[in-house]
């Protein structure tokens, strides 16, 4: 059964593409009433672009928890030939009854750009 559910993002289309290169956060979410059984889901779909510059587009996507530049619960680093559509899952169970989530990503050699769309879906699940 899900207690509670916020979702975020931006939708292909919706801002300029642009180049991905220090760390940026995307969006974020606040869940609430998480109990110490309770299952935290997280959601992350990102649409991005090889640059073009080299032969593979990479790009880090850092999940963080408290603050944008908190924790990093989960970290992936993804390649694509032309473009991707990211797509990732993290699961974890209670923890503190209110937590803040930030999507964050890089390219330290800006081998990405930013095209959208992009979202984080948090949901918390009675167990």
């Amino acid at each position: 059964m899900i207690k509670y559910q916020h979702s975020t993002g931006a939708e292909q289309g919706s801002f300029p593409p642009f180049p991905v290169g220090d760390e940026l956060v995307l969006t974020s979410v606040s869940l609430h009433g998480i109990g110490p059984d309770d299952i935290v889901v997280l959601r992350i779909e990102i649409g991005w672009a090889n640059p073009g510059t080299f032969d593979m587009g990479e790009l880090e996507v850092l999940l963080r928890r408290d603050a944008p530049d908190g924790e990093a619960v989960e970290w992936y680093l993804e390649s694509c030939f032309l473009s991707a559509v990211t797509r990732i899952e993290y699961r974890t169970t209670g923890g503190l009854p209110d937590q803040v989530y930030y999507l964050c990503v890089r390219s330290t050699d800006q081998l990405a750009v930013m095209n959208g769309p992009y979202r984080l879906e948090g949901r918390v699940e009675a167990r």
